[in-house]
């Protein structure tokens, strides 16, 4: 348990350290695409941290936590299929 605290801690705070690496922006296409191809790594680093995160806030979550986002998930789904 402690070692996926620090894990999660870890990834959020590189994450951080990325995040203005990741969303830069430029006035043309061609801008961009170069800067892309010049980071894709960390792109695909942040990106591949996001879904580190996700999965480790889940497992650390409580059963009360894990059914209350549950929950709160099923309704977001009823309302998007206009069923809420």
């Amino acid at each position: 348990m402690e070692n996926k605290n620090l894990l999660l801690e870890k990834l959020i705070l590189r994450n951080k350290e990325l995040r203005p690496i990741v969303f830069k922006s430029f006035k043309t296409e061609k801008e961009l695409d170069n800067y892309t191809k010049k980071n894709q790594e960390k792109i695909d680093e942040y990106y591949d941290n996001q879904e580190k995160i996700e999965i480790l806030e889940w497992e650390l979550m409580t059963p009360e936590e894990k059914k209350a986002e549950q929950e709160l998930l099923e309704k977001m789904k009823l309302k998007r299929d206009g069923k809420l």
